[in-house]
């Protein structure tokens, strides 16, 4: 059972490694060709708004604050500025990579928007999320990237996979479904029910005193008061 555990933490962790050099980041594409950063550090802002969920892949650095007025402000080298796309597709915000750039160092991505409710990370992102008020919220994390946030939401709906992971501990949550796989794991607090997902030697953690589990596990996952 082990040994198992073993092979998928590796082959998630390799896929991780794969998103993360498909999209320079932390300069690992240096030898594979493509735009390198100057190292000089500048930022844009960029005329969006009219989104409730923010979509980001490509080794990004995301911070969203949910507030009155919409803004973006990208942060990243001076010369891979226009390599780094923003559009708003529907009630999505799309935040990605146009072609193999090699960063100096992770771009950041600003982000205030009156209100939340999706969230999906890829491509060894991050993302944290402060002040957050909703009825509903989906977080989604893959290839080796991470999400922590903050807030209040009545139900929520989380999927962390290939070696990615989820912080919701300081998100007071009512009911929660969440799922943990491919190496990955995730934490919550949930106050009435929490049903819980976690195979492929991954891990679910809960807070607080939630009225009803429902845990379901298999392989070497588990799922686990913290």
């Amino acid at each position: 059972m082990k040994k198992v555990g073993f092979i998928v933490f590796a082959a998630a962790l390799l896929i991780g490694l794969v998103f993360a050099n498909g999209c320079g980041f932390g300069g690992i594409n240096n030898n594979f060709g493509g735009v390198r950063g100057s190292g000089t550090a500048k930022s844009e802002p960029r005329n969006l708004s009219g989104f409730n969920k923010v979509e980001a892949g490509g080794a990004l650095n995301v911070e969203v604050t949910a507030q009155k007025d919409f803004s973006v402000v990208i942060e990243a080298d001076d010369n891979l500025l226009q390599y780094i796309k923003t559009e708003v597709r529907g009630d999505t915000l799309k935040i990605y990579t146009d072609g193999k750039i090699s960063m100096q160092k992770k771009a950041s991505v600003k982000i205030s928007m009156p209100e939340i409710t999706g969230l999906d990370v890829s491509g060894a992102s991050t993302a944290v999320v402060t002040n957050v008020k909703a009825d509903a919220l989906e977080l989604e994390a893959s290839g080796a990237s991470r999400i922590t946030i903050d807030g209040e939401v009545k139900d929520l709906i989380a999927d962390s996979s290939g070696a990615s992971g989820i912080d919701a501990e300081q998100l007071k949550v009512e009911n929660a479904d969440v799922e943990a796989s491919g190496a990955s794991s995730a934490t919550v607090s949930a106050a009435n029910e929490l049903k819980a997902d976690a195979s492929g030697a991954s891990s679910i953690y809960y807070a607080g005193e939630p009225k009803n589990v429902v845990p379901k596990s298999s392989g070497a996952s588990s799922v686990k008061k913290k």
